[in-house]
């Protein structure tokens, strides 16, 4: 299976791309080591572009940058999965279940990292693109099958979930800017 392609799947119809992940199983370390790791790397790689569109950039800036941007998220990565395999045994219920909460984590961050890839590549904001970040909840939302969550009661692990991935980074970020920069 082409993880790419199944998180565009995902991103662009949720609740089908959602049961796609689930028929062919995918494993959290597979999505880790082949596309979230990678798309970090990316990310880091992207807050370089300051040199290009801002005069006054330097490499301290934007190595401080890349740092800022690489860690926000591998810490939120860190941090979602355990909190959310640890604190809703409802939901993670075994190894199959715990696997399947880290890749909703792990797909959720991809389409979040290449978001953020595009805003870094961009020469100005673009404030509709910031909108996209709140589909994130959605595509959560919609993984109510994959997770096989039925109670109403258990779908706020899919809103702690969503909250975690967007909420976390920037609040890293906005720690390490205040150390760093």
């Amino acid at each position: 299976m082409n993880l790419s392609k199944s998180i565009f799947y995902v991103a662009c119809f949720p609740r089908n791309g959602w049961k796609d992940v689930k028929l062919h199983n995918v494993q959290s370390r597979e999505v880790q080591s082949r596309i979230l790791y990678p798309l970090m790397a990316i990310l880091s790689l992207s807050a370089f572009m300051a040199f290009i569109y801002e005069e006054e950039a330097t490499v301290t800036l934007c190595i401080q940058n890349a740092i800022i941007e690489f860690v926000k998220y591998f810490f939120t990565y860190l941090v979602a999965s355990y909190v959310l395999t640890g604190f809703f045994p409802a939901v993670v219920k075994g190894k199959q279940s715990a696997n399947r909460a880290n890749v909703v984590v792990a797909y959720c961050m991809a389409m979040m990292i290449a978001l953020n890839v595009i805003d870094n590549l961009l020469p100005v904001s673009f404030p509709y693109l910031k909108i996209l970040y709140l589909y994130i909840f959605f595509v959560a939302w919609k993984a109510d099958d994959y997770l096989e969550i039925k109670e109403e009661g258990n779908k706020k692990f899919l809103i702690v979930a969503a909250a975690i991935i967007l909420l976390l980074p920037a609040f890293i970020s906005f720690c390490l800017s205040r150390v760093l920069i």
